[in-house]
């Protein structure tokens, strides 16, 4: 059993004493909202990386979906970082806002949000059987596109929201196209037209070397995302925000996801189909490099980006 602890409601706990219960109203209505942040060891200390920004997201979340979120911003980074020094080697941190209530309505009668904060190292912390198949995953990505599940509709939830209930149908999907043997899916919206991952943003890169990648408002604002667009003229690419067809991947120099977990993420396979005979293109290795840099604190024009702990 691990030794870690998490921060709930400003206090700390113990790792196993971090529950609510069966029928609570956010487990029973995905009602809960979270966001994901990576930790790393930088050249100046331990940091997290683009700690506010991240935050935030969870407070838009919160707006979106109607959690009345009791803390600031400022208080929940100061609730990260604190989390982080409490728990070394922690590679990443997940926050979670959630209605801890037991409920038998679908509209809570305590509506009190409760905040939970761990850090940890999935690898230590979590041990899997296949640990090595989620290494070499890590490393490249075989894609299939998704073509019956869509992506997330903003007439039900926006996918700018980052909630519970946000994700069922892309796990169902991403859980069937495992079992085809593909590592990841990449969602369609309801024009046939490509979004993103179940967990991360899709990016092209056309025979001129620059990227493309599906507009804001159908995608998740992805904090990797939108460090890779504010990269890309750094190393000399620009980068479009436009509507792709699918056929598209076909005719692209290269594919990669991009995301909090694996960074930059090359895209080696679409549907059985080698993307540049399965090699990792310049462009996309160009892009690993410059944001390993800057997560790692040796980009100095970046480093704002990094909240040391």
């Amino acid at each position: 059993m691990t030794e870690r602890k998490i921060w709930r409601d400003g206090e700390f706990i113990d790792w196993q004493d971090a529950t609510v219960h069966v029928l609570a109203q956010s487990l029973q209505r995905g009602s809960l909202a979270f966001d994901y942040i990576s930790v790393h060891e930088a050249r100046r200390g331990i940091a997290i990386f683009r700690l506010r920004d991240h935050i935030e997201r969870l407070a838009t979340t919160c707006r979106i979906v109607g959690l009345p979120l009791g803390y600031t911003v400022g208080e929940l980074v100061d609730g990260c970082a604190e989390t982080v020094r409490r728990n070394p080697g922690a590679k990443s941190v997940k926050i979670s806002a959630l209605m801890p209530s037991v409920e038998a309505e679908l509209i809570p009668e305590n509506p009190h949000v409760a905040v939970f904060i761990a850090a940890y190292d999935s690898d230590r912390d979590f041990p899997s059987p296949n640990a090595e198949l989620r290494r070499r995953r890590r490393q490249a990505v075989s894609l299939k596109i998704e073509r019956e599940k869509s992506g997330r509709r903003e007439d039900i939830i926006p996918p700018h929201a980052k909630v519970a209930a946000n994700y069922t149908a892309a796990m169902t999907a991403k859980w069937r196209a495992r079992n085809e043997g593909y590592d990841d899916i990449v969602l369609l919206d309801e024009h046939g037209n490509l979004t993103e991952g179940p967990t991360a943003n899709l990016f092209l890169v056309g025979a001129d070397g620059n990227l493309a990648t599906p507009p804001a408002s159908k995608v998740l604002l992805g904090i990797t995302r939108d460090s890779i667009i504010a990269l890309a003229p750094a190393v000399g690419r620009q980068c479009v925000e436009r509507d792709i067809a699918v056929d598209e991947l076909g005719s692209a120099a290269e594919v990669f996801l991009s995301g909090t977990s694996a960074g930059v993420w090359p895209v080696v396979s679409i549907d059985g189909n080698q993307v540049r005979d399965g090699r990792i293109g310049p462009a996309t290795s160009q892009l690993r490099d410059k944001y390993r840099a800057v997560v790692l604190g040796a980009e100095p024009a970046f480093e704002h980006w990094l909240h040391y702990v």
